[in-house]
């Protein structure tokens, strides 16, 4: 029996190994299978391979680590620094889980922590170059260009030819206006990397940034032979088209990447300016519905296709009915969650779209009487009345009316009997005819020769910057349709057009930011006036940048008003509570045409000769005030047609006090905003514990080492 028993332990002994080794070759096979995919930017792909190996050896660190890189690939920062606590478990002792742990930190926006563990490897490792590229990453956070490229160049001194050391010094080269040194670090990488698709890529990019769109047709072309299935190589190439007006080819491209993977949302983008170029606005339109079912966050496409909707259809058109209620629903998902800037914004760009959308308007008109505009909630239910007795002549209806109509009229007639001993009654105005006009702002932007995401991004935004203060009575801000060459072009034209004010916009995007930056200029002198930029991430930032812009130019443009009725000493203005109108408030007289912008820096001025007298209201409606007038001087020369502006504004909280604080300037004389804050409070990135992410950050972090 003996013989036997060794007989069948060595048998067994020998299966177990047998097993051990297939299942070992197993995950080998899948982690190299990963690697593979891993290097062609399939991410997805890869993580499911790792995940796969893992599942048949999961003390397998190489695979956590790998795993890790394509989670930190895809932005799933958390995420993947779990993977990578897994591989330190299983291969310890590594620089390159540090580094990665650092470039993890760096993206959870944990600088200081990513510094710390850089410095470690480099204390251990002094010749670590990813360390020091990590350290570079964190010199341009901070802004630092000079930093990182000397970190940069250390690595390169270490590493003559390190393909990453040259693409990033080239990419910083040309952010710090150094055109020539980004020619030569291009170019070594060239020289010692030819035969990689990403060096070609860039080489495209550098080029079409300065403009010269047939080397970078070359270079991208040369991407492609390298790698066909390079997307981001495609999309550069269809952009470069696009600057070349070459639409066709264009097109071609574009669905040539649809029909390999309909979830391109660049190519679709693409294909639809392409269509909108030729005329074929349509088409246009079409090729953007489709993409936004696949993709309804693509906020830049959809600001795009409105503007094409708003500006060309007829608007009884059927086709606007869609568009319109995703607004609406979004305003009602907004509304339920109290968040009342962004359902007056979202209701807002519904009806811009489609003004007959009933159910938006009278949601609208219901945000609008929670905030004690009963006026303005008038005033949007006779707009639902007059649009639904206009379709019921129009399909030959009876006199009959619905329930809905019913409850429409017993709401409107209730609201009119309360008009009647409103500020407006009495003094025989109807506030929504007076023309509140006071201010007119010009919006100019540059245009960049490429993006790598949204081509015309910057005439889109500064588009749709315009058309959020459609709403607006007494702002009228009007977008060049066409890129200035720079300040001094902007400048030109406010002057010719007697504008108040000029804008000059600039947009930064990358995958998952995007900024908006605005210059505030005078019309008349030129000097500049403000500056603000408003940074967001996530879903629906290129709204909150839309939004954040218009409070922001609200807030430095005074309140201005005019007299439109007089009674000896008894003054009506056509100021009221949605422009902070409340008892105790102090108005200067000016004399009509009088008030000039300053000469430097915010706010207004006036001759003291052109100070006619104060009025100190006493009673405020929605859109008009009624004061007492105190003359300065011996004679009355108030007259009506004479502005006013902000002297003095109460700081004890009232129950006029405005609850609607985006609709409206909101500055004194001096620039400074006067009115009070919504209850929200304002916060900025650094508040919201948002760090921004530059985009040659986002290009630098995708470069392989």
């Amino acid at each position: 029996m003996k013989p036997i028993f060794k007989i069948f332990v060595c048998f067994f002994v020998f299966s177990l190994a047998s097993f051990a080794f297939s299942q070992n070759a197993s995950a080998l096979r899948l982690f190299e299978r990963g690697l593979e995919k891993q290097g062609l930017e399939d991410y997805y792909g890869a993580s499911e391979d790792f995940q796969q190996a893992l599942q048949v050896n999961k003390s397998y660190g190489d695979a956590w680590f790998h795993l890790s890189q394509v989670t930190y690939a895809l932005g799933d920062y958390s995420l993947a620094l779990s993977y990578l606590e897994e591989a330190d478990k299983y291969a310890k002792n590594r620089s390159d889980i540090q580094n990665l742990r650092g470039l993890i930190l760096i993206a959870l926006g944990k600088l200081e922590e990513a510094r710390s563990v850089f410095s470690d490897v480099l204390k251990k490792y002094p010749n670590d170059i990813d360390s020091r590229f990590g350290l570079a990453e964190l010199d341009l956070f901070s802004g630092s260009f000079i930093g990182a490229k000397n970190q940069y160049e250390d690595a390169l001194k270490r590493q003559g030819h390190n393909r990453k050391a040259l693409l990033s010094l080239a990419l910083i080269s040309e952010e710090m206006g150094n055109h020539d040194r980004a020619r030569d670090y291009i170019d070594q990488a060239l020289r010692f990397h030819s035969g990689e698709a990403e060096v070609h890529y860039l080489a495209a990019y550098l080029d079409a940034k300065q403009g010269d769109f047939a080397d970078a047709e070359k270079r991208a072309r040369a991407a492609l032979q390298i790698n066909p299935e390079y997307t981001k190589a495609y999309i550069i190439l269809s952009s470069i088209l696009y600057s070349q007006k070459k639409y066709d080819d264009v097109i071609d491209l574009c669905d040539y990447l649809t029909t390999s993977n309909r979830n391109t949302s660049e190519a679709w983008y693409l294909k639809g300016l392409a269509q909108n170029r030729k005329g074929d606005w349509k088409l246009a339109v079409e090729t953007w519905g489709s993409a936004l079912e696949i993709n309804p966050y693509d906020e830049v496409m959809r600001g795009a296709l409105e503007l094409l909707i708003i500006k060309n259809l007829p608007v009884e058109d059927s086709l606007r009915v869609r568009w319109s209620d995703f607004h609406a629903q979004k305003g009602r998902d907004f509304a339920k969650s109290f968040f009342g800037e962004e359902a007056r914004y979202e209701y807002q760009r519904a009806l811009k779209i489609n003004p007959f959308n009933d159910r938006a308007r009278a949601e609208f008109a219901e945000l609008l009487g929670h905030a004690g505009l009963n006026e303005n909630y008038l005033n949007q239910l006779k707009f639902i009345r007059q649009n639904q007795e206009k379709n019921s002549a129009e399909k030959n209806a009876d006199s009959k009316l619905t329930p809905e109509q019913k409850k429409i009229n017993d709401i409107v007639e209730a609201y009119e009997s309360l008009m009647k001993y409103s500020l407006g009654a009495k003094w025989g105005v109807d506030p929504f005819y007076l023309d509140k006009l006071r201010w007119h702002v010009g919006l100019y932007y540059t245009k960049s020769p490429v993006q790598l995401l949204h081509c015309d991004a910057e005439e889109i935004a500064a588009s749709m910057c315009a058309d959020v203060f459609s709403g607006i009575a007494s702002t009228a801000v009007e977008v060049q349709n066409q890129p200035v060459s720079g300040y001094g072009e902007a400048y030109r034209l406010a002057r010719k057009n007697k504008l108040d004010y000029f804008v000059l916009l600039s947009v930064d995007e990358s995958e998952r930011e995007i900024t908006l930056s605005a210059t505030v200029y005078s019309g008349r002198t030129g000097t500049e006036t403000a500056k603000f930029s408003s940074f967001r991430t996530g879903n629906d930032k290129f709204s909150a940048v839309l939004r954040a812009f218009r409070r922001d130019l609200l807030d430095i443009l005074p309140v201005r008003g005019k007299i439109i009725k007089r009674s000896v000493n008894e003054i009506l203005v056509d100021l009221g509570r949605v422009e902070g109108m409340k008892e105790g408030v102090v108005l200067d007289v000016i004399k009509d045409g009088k008030i000039l912008t300053s000469d430097k820096g915010l706010g207004v001025t006036f001759e003291e000769k052109n100070l006619l007298g104060s009025i100190k209201i006493s009673q405020a409606g929605e859109e008009i005030a009624q004061g007492t007038l105190s003359l300065k001087g011996f004679y009355d020369r108030v007259n009506v047609g004479d502005e006013v502006l902000v002297r003095f504004y109460p700081n004890e909280k009232s129950s006029d006090d405005a609850q609607i604080s985006d609709n409206a300037p909101a500055a004194g004389e001096n620039g400074v905003r006067i009115l009070p804050e919504d209850e929200k409070k304002k916060l900025d990135a650094r508040e919201m514990d948002l760090i921004k992410t530059p985009a040659i950050i986002q290009l630098i972090r995708g470069l392989k080492s």
